[in-house]
C-alpha cells in the first residue's frame, strides 16, 4: 500500500478528495565554508484534504509545518528550497513543477493563504483598498468602485471598521488589525481551499472566537476546506475535525481529534498536550522597595485627527486616557485587552518612544523632560521586546550582529571576541544554537526569530523589560520554555516585566499585577489572582469567558 493509499485509509476514505500530498519532502541548499549541502525540512509528509473539512497541522516550531504549507502553493524559495520528492495534486493537478501561469490561476482563487507575519506580507506602500482591491481586480475582473465595497464588506467581517481603515497604511494598524486584514484578503475570492498559518495569533480571545466562528460559517456556506498551521491546541479542539501531528518534519501522529485529545498515542503529541501555562504560584512575601523602578500616572496619548485644506484638528482618537501604574523590581504587570485597545501604544509612551502627557519617572527621577543624550543612556535599563520579531530584525544584519547592536549602540564590550562569548552566551540562555549566529532572520522559524529578539533585548541586562506578545509566535511548549527562562532572569537579576499580552492563559502565568485596557480607557486593576478569580468589569469577565469559557 503506497503512502496516499495508506493516508486514505486512515483518513476514511477519498471521497470529495481536494488536494492530495504523498511522500512530500522539502530541502533547503546551505553554504558552509564554500561547501553546499542540503538541510531537510520536511520527510515524506502525505495526507489528503476533503471538502468542507478542517484539518489542523501542529507541531514545534521549526517542525515542517509553515514549509509543508508553502510547498502546497509553491510559494518556497526556489531554487534556494527544493523537494527530492514527492507530489502534491490539487483536483488531480500536479503543483510540483507546475508553470507560473498555472500557479497564479489558483493562487489567491482556488487556494488562499493567511501567512503568519501580516506586517512583512503587507506591502507598507499601499493603503488597505488598494491591497484588498488588487486581488479582487486580478481574479474577478472587479471595477475599482465595486472592488471597495467588497473590500468594505470583507472588513465589517472580520471586525474591523472598515470606515475608519479602509484608507489606513498597514502601518497604522494595530497587530491585530492587520491580521485580520489578511484574512480578509485570503477570504476575498471565496477560495476551495484555505491555507491558515497561525491564522490569530496576533489576535485577542473574543476576535480569535469571531474569526473561528466566521471561518466556519463560510465553510457551512462554501463547503470551504480549511488548513490550520497553528501552535493553539485550544483552537485546534474548538474548530478541527482531523489533525496532523509534526515533529522534526515528520508527521508522527494523526487522527481525529477526539482520539488525539482523549488518547495520544505518540510521546511528543502528549508532551504538546501537557504544555499549558499553569496560573502564577504565590510569591513569599518581600519588602518592597520603597521608591517604585517604574512610575506611571495620568498618561494620556491622544492623536489629533485632522481634516480639511488646512488640516486643522477636528477631534482625537484617545489611544490612551490616564492610566497610571507603578513597577518595582521583581514584580510583573501584566496589561490584556482587545487590539487597537492602548496596549502598545501604552508602553511606547512609558519608553518615551511616543509624546505623551502625564508622569513617568524611572527610580524616582522624572523623564518627560529629560534631554535626549541622557534618555539614550537610560534605554539601557529599560527595553522591549516587540510583538511582529520579523519586522523589527534587520534582515540584513547576522544574528549575532542583531544580538550584539545594543552593545554597539551603548559602546559596551569594545573587545570583538569578548563581544562574541557575551552573544554566545545570551543565544544559550534564549535556547538559540550559538552556531547559528552567523545565519539571517529569514532562515529561522516565527518562533526562533522571537527569542532572538528576546536576547537583544536582554543582553543590555535591563531593570525593565517591556514584552508586546513576546510569545504570540511560539508554540505552548516553547512558550512555557520563555516564560520559564524570564522567571529565572527575574530571580537572579530582580528585573520587571510589564508584559502585554491577548493570551489571558500566559498572562495569568506571569503577572503580579493586572491592567485591563479597552478603548484607551483603563477599565479594571489590581491583583491579578483577584481579577482572575472574581472580575468585577462586565469587559473582563468577557474576555475570561472566551478565553476559558468561565
Amino acid at each position: 500500500m503506497s503512502a496516499a493509499q495508506k493516508q486514505k485509509h486512515d483518513d476514511g476514505g477519498g471521497g470529495g478528495e481536494l488536494l492530495a500530498v504523498e511522500d512530500l519532502s522539502v530541502s533547503f541548499r546551505t553554504r558552509d565554508a564554500g561547501r553546499e549541502s542540503a538541510a531537510a525540512a520536511v520527510r515524506g509528509a502525505s495526507f489528503v484534504m476533503h471538502a468542507g473539512e478542517t484539518l489542523a497541522l501542529v507541531g514545534e516550531s521549526g517542525s515542517g509545518k509553515s514549509a509543508t504549507a508553502l510547498s502546497l502553493l509553491q510559494l518556497l524559495p526556489y531554487p534556494q528550497a527544493f523537494h527530492p520528492g514527492g507530489s502534491i495534486r490539487y483536483r488531480g493537478f500536479e503543483m510540483i513543477g507546475a508553470g507560473d501561469a498555472e500557479l497564479r490561476r489558483i493562487r489567491g482563487n482556488d487556494i488562499s493563504m493567511i501567512f503568519q507575519e501580516p506586517m512583512s506580507a503587507l506591502n507598507p506602500l499601499h493603503r488597505i483598498e488598494k491591497q484588498i482591491g488588487e486581488t479582487l481586480a486580478l481574479h474577478q475582473g472587479m471595477p475599482p468602485a465595486a472592488a471597495r465595497a467588497r473590500a468594505c464588506e470583507l472588513l465589517e467581517q472580520v471586525g474591523v471598521n472598515a470606515g475608519a481603515h479602509i484608507d489606513s497604511y498597514p502601518h497604522q494598524l494595530s497587530g491585530g488589525q492587520r491580521q485580520r486584514v489578511m484574512i480578509a484578503m485570503a477570504l476575498a475570492n471565496k477560495p476551495e481551499i484555505l491555507l491558515a498559518d497561525e491564522p490569530t495569533t496576533a489576535l485577542d480571545v473574543t476576535v480569535q472566537a469571531r474569526i473561528l466562528d466566521l471561518l466556519k460559517e463560510l465553510q457551512r456556506g462554501e463547503n470551504l476546506s480549511l488548513l490550520l498551521i497553528t501552535h493553539d491546541l485550544s483552537m485546534v479542539r474548538r474548530a478541527a475535525e482531523r489533525v496532523l501531528v509534526m515533529q522534526n518534519g515528520r508527521i508522527v501522529e494523526r487522527g481525529a481529534r477526539a482520539q488525539i485529545f482523549t488518547a495520544p498515542a505518540h510521546a511528543h503529541t502528549k508532551e504538546l498536550l501537557a504544555a499549558e501555562p499553569q496560573p502564577r504560584a504565590s510569591k513569599p512575601e518581600r519588602p518592597r522597595s520603597a521608591r517604585a523602578l517604574l512610575e506611571v500616572k495620568d498618561l494620556k496619548v491622544w492623536f489629533p485627527v485632522r481634516r480639511g485644506l488646512l488640516k486643522r484638528t477636528v477631534g482625537h482618537v484617545k489611544a490612551v486616557n490616564r492610566a497610571s501604574f507603578s513597577l518595582h523590581a521583581g514584580e510583573n504587570l501584566g496589561v490584556v485587552g482587545e487590539s487597537g485597545s492602548g496596549k502598545t501604544t501604552l508602553a511606547l509612551a512609558a519608553l518615551r518612544l511616543l509624546p505623551s502627557e502625564g508622569g513617568i519617572a524611572f527610580g524616582g527621577a522624572p523623564l518627560e523632560n529629560l534631554p535626549r543624550r541622557d534618555m539614550k543612556n537610560l534605554r539601557r535599563e529599560m527595553q522591549i521586546v516587540f510583538q511582529d520579531p520579523f519586522g523589527s530584525l534587520s534582515p540584513r544584519m547576522s544574528v549575532g550582529e542583531i544580538v550584539s547592536e545594543g552593545l554597539n549602540a551603548h559602546r559596551i564590550i569594545a573587545d570583538p571576541a569578548a563581544r562574541d562569548r557575551r552573544v554566545v552566551e545570551i543565544l544559550r540562555e534564549v535556547e538559540i544554537d550559538p552556531a547559528a549566529r552567523f545565519r539571517y532572520p529569514h532562515e529561522f522559524s516565527g518562533g526562533q526569530r522571537q527569542r532572538i529578539a528576546i536576547a537583544r533585548a536582554l543582553i543590555l541586562e535591563p531593570k525593565v523589560l517591556f514584552l508586546d506578545e513576546p510569545t504570540s509566535a511560539l508554540d505552548r511548549s516553547v512558550q512555557i520554555q520563555v516564560l520559564r527562562l524570564l522567571a529565572r532572569i527575574q530571580e537572579r537579576r530582580g528585573l520587571a516585566y510589564v508584559f502585554i499580552s491577548h493570551d489571558l492563559s500566559v498572562v495569568r502565568s506571569i503577572a503580579d499585577e493586572l491592567m485591563v485596557m479597552r478603548g484607551g480607557d483603563v477599565v479594571e486593576q489590581g491583583a491579578a489572582a483577584e481579577i482572575f478569580a472574581a472580575p468585577k468589569h462586565s469587559y473582563t469577565r468577557e474576555l475570561l469567558q472566551a478565553a476559558f469559557g468561565e
